[in-house]
C-alpha cells in the first residue's frame, strides 16, 4: 500500500476527531470524586508502610527477587511484579501510594471512554465515574501483593482509552501494546472483549461500507487475537511449573456458573435489540441496567470460571462475590466496579422521580459508609499486629507457647483471619520460636487464645485494642478434649 493511500486510511479511521473537539477531561468532576474517593480509600494511606495477608511471605525478610522468582513458576508474564518488587525495597508506603493513585487515574480514562458515542450524557458519565471509584469492591487492594492488579487495571483502561480516542497507526499500536501488557492479571484476557467491541461500534460504518480488506479490519483482527497472542506466547516461553499447571484452570462446574448470569443478562438484551430494530420505543435506563449486568458478569466469569468463589460455607457462589467477612476474596471483585456503576446508573434512570437522582445518591451514601467503615478495619488490623508483636514479647520469656488462636476479629479487615506466615512473622520480629506444634505434641507447652475486651469505637479513637493472651495449659486443653 502506497505513503498516499495509507494516510488517507488512517484518516478514514477517525470517530472522534476534530479540530475543535473539547478538552479530553472536560466536564470530569474533580472536586466530588477527589472527596468520595478520599473519604473512601484515603484510610490506606494513615499507616502506608503495614504488611497484610501474604505480604508477609513474600516480603518479610525475603531477597528482592523472591517473589519474582514465585510468579515465575506460577506461569505469569515476566514484566510482572517488577514494579512492586524494586519499590518495596524503598518502603512499603511507595505501593500505598501508588495504588492509590493508580486506581484514581482510572476513572479518568473511563471518563474519556464513555465520553466516545456511548449514548451516555455528560451527566450520566459524571454519575458513572464517581460511582466506578468508589463502590465498595476490592478492598484487599490495601495488600502490596495485590498491587499488579492496580497496575494491570490502569494499563487496561488506558489502552482503551487510546484505542478509542485516537487514530493514527501509531496510536493503535501503543494502545495495542499496553493492552497486551495488562494482560498479567489473567483475568483481562475475557475483559479485553469491552475494547473490541467499543472500537468495532464507533468504526461500524466503515466495516460496513468498505467492500475491500483495508487497515481498519487487520486492526479489528489484531485486537481480537490479543488473548491468543498472550496465551501462545505463554505457552511458548513462560509457562508454569508442574506445579501450578492447574493454576488459572477452568473447570466445568465453575464454567456452569459462570455462563449463567450471561445467559440472563444476554436474553433481555435481545429483546432490547429486536425492538431497537423495529424502531420500537426503548427505555434507556433498562438498557444500561441491563449492559452493566452483562458488564459485571463478564467481569466475573474467570472467577467463576477458575472456582475462585465456590461457595464457602455452602453458601452459593453468587453470594460469596458481596460476602461483608470476604477475607482477601475481594481481590476477585477487580474488574466489577465498570458494570456495577453502570447498572445503578440504570437503576437511577428507571426510578428517577423528579430528576432526585434517589438511587443514585442513596448508592453513594452506602458506599462510602461501607469504605470507612471497612477501612477503619484494616487501620486497626495495623495497629493490632504492632501491638500483637508488643504483646509476645512480653510473654515469650513466661511460657513455651505450643498454639496460637485468635478471637479478636472485630480488628481484622472484612474477616481475614492470620496466616500462618503472619504469626511467623509477628513473633520473630517479637525475637520469639515460630514453632508451634500444637498441644498434642507439645503436652508442655501452652495454648495462647488473643482476646479483647475494648469496644470497637474506642479501639478506634485510642487505638489502644487492649489485647490480651488467654493462657490455658497443654495438660488442660488436652483433657478438656479427651
Amino acid at each position: 500500500m502506497s505513503q498516499s493511500s495509507s494516510s488517507a486510511t488512517t484518516e478514514g479511521l477517525s470517530t472522534t476527531s476534530t479540530p475543535n473537539r473539547e478538552p479530553m477531561l472536560a466536564g470530569f468532576p474533580w472536586v466530588s470524586a477527589i472527596i468520595l474517593y478520599t473519604l473512601s480509600w484515603g484510610w490506606s494511606l494513615l499507616r502506608p508502610n503495614t504488611l497484610y495477608w501474604d505480604d508477609w511471605e513474600i516480603y518479610f525478610n525475603k531477597p528482592a527477587n523472591y517473589g519474582l522468582q514465585n510468579l515465575s513458576d506460577m506461569g505469569q508474564a515476566p514484566w510482572r511484579g517488577f514494579v512492586e518488587f524494586y519499590s518495596m525495597q524503598v518502603g512499603t508506603w511507595t505501593i500505598t501510594i501508588l495504588t492509590f493513585i493508580l486506581f484514581f487515574a482510572g476513572s479518568l480514562s473511563i471518563f474519556v471512554i464513555l465520553s466516545q458515542k456511548t449514548s451516555l450524557v455528560k451527566s450520566q458519565i459524571q454519575k458513572v465515574t464517581i460511582l466506578f471509584l468508589i463502590v465498595p469492591l476490592n478492598h484487599a487492594r490495601v495488600a502490596a501483593t495485590v498491587f499488579d492488579y492496580a497496575s494491570s487495571y490502569f494499563l487496561f483502561f488506558l489502552g482503551w482509552l487510546i484505542l478509542v480516542r485516537y487514530r493514527s497507526i501509531k496510536s493503535f499500536i501503543f494502545s495495542w501494546l499496553v493492552l497486551f501488557l495488562s494482560l498479567k492479571t489473567h483475568s483481562l484476557l475475557f475483559f479485553v472483549l469491552l475494547p473490541f467491541l467499543h472500537f468495532v461500534w464507533l468504526n461500524k460504518d466503515e466495516l460496513k461500507s468498505s467492500k475491500k480488506l483495508r487497515v481498519l479490519h487487520l486492526q479489528v483482527l489484531l485486537i481480537a487475537l490479543l488473548p491468543i497472542t498472550y496465551l501462545l506466547l505463554r505457552k511458548l516461553f513462560w509457562p508454569p511449573t508442574k506445579d501450578w499447571t492447574d493454576y488459572h484452570q477452568v473447570t466445568s462446574a465453575g464454567l456452569q456458573v459462570a455462563l449463567l448470569p450471561i445467559v440472563i443478562g444476554f436474553a433481555p438484551l435481545v429483546v432490547i435489540a429486536m425492538r431497537k430494530a423495529k424502531n420500537l420505543s426503548i427505555n434507556f435506563g433498562l438498557t444500561l441496567l441491563v449492559v452493566g449486568f452483562l458488564v459485571t458478569a463478564l467481569a466475573l466469569f474467570p472467577y467463576f470460571a477458575g472456582d475462585l468463589y465456590v461457595g464457602y460455607a455452602g453458601r452459593p457462589a453468587y453470594l460469596t462475590v458481596f460476602e461483608f467477612r470476604a477475607d482477601w476474596r475481594s481481590r476477585h471483585q477487580l474488574l466489577m466496579p465498570l458494570g456495577l456503576a453502570l447498572s445503578v446508573v440504570g437503576l437511577n434512570e428507571l426510578f428517577n422521580w423528579r430528576k432526585k437522582n434517589f438511587v443514585f445518591f442513596a448508592t453513594v451514601a452506602l458506599s462510602v459508609t461501607l469504605n470507612m467503615f471497612w477501612g477503619s478495619q484494616y487501620f486497626l488490623m495495623s495497629h493490632k499486629q504492632e501491638q500483637l508483636v508488643v504483646l509476645f514479647a512480653t510473654t515469650k520469656s513466661k511460657i513455651e507457647i505450643a498454639s496460637v488462636e485468635d478471637q479478636a476479629m472485630q480488628f481484622n479487615g472484612r474477616g481475614a483471619s492470620f496466616r500462618s506466615y503472619e504469626w511467623n512473622g509477628f513473633m520473630t520480629l517479637a525475637e520469639i520460636s515460630t514453632d508451634r506444634p500444637g498441644c498434642e505434641a507439645l503436652p508442655s507447652g501452652t495454648a495462647l487464645t488473643l482476646k479483647s475486651n475494648t469496644p470497637y469505637l474506642k479501639a478506634l479513637v485510642t487505638r489502644d485494642l487492649g489485647l490480651y493472651f488467654e493462657i490455658k495449659p497443654c495438660a488442660e486443653v488436652l483433657a478438656e478434649n479427651s
